[in-house]
C-alpha cells in the first residue's frame, strides 16, 4: 500500500482522527469494557514524569525513570473492574468528564499493520463539590492492525502538568 498517495493519506488520517474520536466517546460514556477492548493483549499504556532538560533535547523525560503509571491489559483491566464496584472511593459517585483530541497526525505508516500517531488531548473532570481537574498534553500511539481492526499497542502520553492530581480518569 503507498502511504505517500494523497489519497491513502487522507483517508488513512481520517480513519484514525475517527478512531480516537469514538474511543473518547466510549471514555465520556463509561463505556469502559468496550474502550478497553480497543487495546492489544499487549498493550503498553504509560505517563513518565517530566523535567526540564536541555532546550535542545527532542523528549522532556527521562523513558526508564519515573513514571505516573505504567500499566498492561490486565492492570488496565483490574481498574476498570475497580471502577464497577463502588470501592474507588475517588470515583464514588463517578466523576463526570470530557475527553478532547487534536491535531491528530499520522508518524509512520511504513509497515503496513503498524502505525504510529501523535495528538494532543485536554479531559475535563468535575467532582461533586466543585472540584475540578484539568489534564492537558499529547500522546504517541502506536496502533496495531489484528483481524482487520485496529488495537493499540502502545500509549505514550505526556502531560504538560510537573504534578498530576488524583488521575482516575484514561487518557
Amino acid at each position: 500500500m503507498a502511504r505517500d498517495d494523497g489519497y491513502m493519506s487522507v483517508k488513512l488520517r481520517h480513519e484514525f482522527e475517527t478512531l480516537l474520536i469514538d474511543e473518547y466517546w466510549l471514555l465520556d460514556n463509561s463505556h469502559f469494557e468496550d474502550w478497553l477492548d480497543l487495546m492489544s493483549d499487549a498493550i503498553r499504556y504509560w505517563a513518565p514524569v517530566r523535567e526540564n532538560l536541555d532546550r535542545n533535547e527532542e523528549d522532556f523525560f527521562q523513558p526508564d525513570l519515573l513514571t505516573h503509571f505504567d500499566e498492561n491489559k490486565t492492570e488496565m483491566g483490574l481498574r476498570v473492574a475497580r471502577l464497577r464496584t463502588g470501592s474507588a472511593h475517588a470515583e464514588e459517585p463517578p466523576s463526570r468528564q470530557r475527553h478532547f483530541v487534536s491535531n491528530i497526525k499520522i508518524l509512520d505508516a511504513s509497515e503496513p499493520n503498524l502505525i504510529k500517531v501523535a495528538s494532543n488531548f485536554i479531559v475535563f473532570r468535575s467532582r461533586p463539590g466543585y472540584e475540578e481537574h484539568l489534564f492537558i498534553g499529547s500522546r504517541r500511539d502506536r496502533w496495531l492492525r489484528l483481524d482487520n481492526n485496529w488495537r493499540l499497542l502502545e500509549r505514550l502520553i505526556i502531560f504538560d502538568h510537573d504534578v498530576i492530581e488524583n488521575i482516575t480518569v484514561f487518557v
